[in-house]
């Protein structure tokens, strides 16, 4: 029985997120990407947040598969993409050089003609290419490199950023990733969680000056103390991300800390 119910409630979770992606009511919420020496926002990471009517806040990882599964991965992803560069239009309006970052889905990133529809959704906002960051995770850009299909070295042809996230997960070998066309190495957040412990240090080492060798940026994510920063800081990590520098939050709130940062600089 209580199986039963389970599925019942999750096929009832699934119909209202179909109704509120048709109805265009998911937010987008930005995670600063900084500076790992002045502290600065240099990006903003643009991810999917949902409220439901019932459940509250329904975690990502809970409603991205769920999406998946009701094929509706593709509109969730055009929404972001909506969102994200009208946003990045009204920062650059306000004299903001930051980068906005989308997480690109396997759906989208091997759907027809996505890189010339890509391209029309910019020009429309009044942007270019340079001023995205796409981010992929490792298992996805590794199919890339196993179906031969050059997506990723078109994207990288017509000027956008490429990044690998979740770097770490997904076992790429040295000779895939210098097949890849990337400028951006994300470390993923379950390595920094293990800073606290010499062979974590050692495996962060490792990535940090790979990337180096590979000529790389490295955005080290989940940083949540000082402690963890500096050390990623003498290793020569560039950027880093994480609640110690500001967790996901509404683009209201990222209005004010672009202007506060503008007002410093000034």
């Amino acid at each position: 029985i209580q199986g039963t119910v389970l599925k019942r409630e999750k096929v009832l979770l699934q119909t209202r997120l179909a109704q509120a992606i048709a109805a265009r009511e998911l937010q987008v919420f930005y995670q600063p990407v900084v500076d790992a020496r002045s502290g600065r926002i240099v990006g903003l990471e643009a991810l999917a947040r949902w409220h439901d009517d019932l459940e509250g806040w329904v975690p990502p990882d809970v409603f991205i598969p769920l999406a998946e599964h009701l094929g509706l991965i593709h509109d969730l992803g055009e929404q972001v993409f909506d969102h994200a560069l009208e946003r990045l239009k009204a920062w650059r309006r306000e004299g903001n050089s930051v980068t906005a970052a989308v997480n690109l889905s396997r759906v989208q990133l091997f759907a027809p003609n996505f890189q010339e529809r890509l391209l029309d959704k910019l020009k429309s906002y009044g942007l270019r290419p340079q001023d995205l960051v796409l981010e992929i995770t490792e298992s996805v850009a590794l199919l890339d490199v196993s179906y031969e299909s050059k997506r990723l070295h078109e994207l990288a042809a017509a000027g956008f950023s490429l990044a690998i996230d979740d770097f770490g997960t997904g076992y790429s070998g040295l000779a895939q990733l210098h097949a890849m066309p990337i400028d951006t190495l994300k470390v993923d957040a379950s390595f920094t969680a293990r800073l606290n412990t010499e062979d974590g240090r050692r495996i962060v080492q490792a990535i940090v000056q790979m990337a180096h060798a590979l000529k790389l940026e490295t955005i080290v994510e989940g940083v949540e103390d000082e402690d963890d920063a500096r050390y990623l800081i003498s290793l020569g990590v560039t950027q880093i991300q994480g609640h110690h520098f500001g967790e996901p939050m509404p683009a209201g709130v990222i209005d004010m800390l672009l202007a506060k940062q503008a007002a410093q600089m000034a």
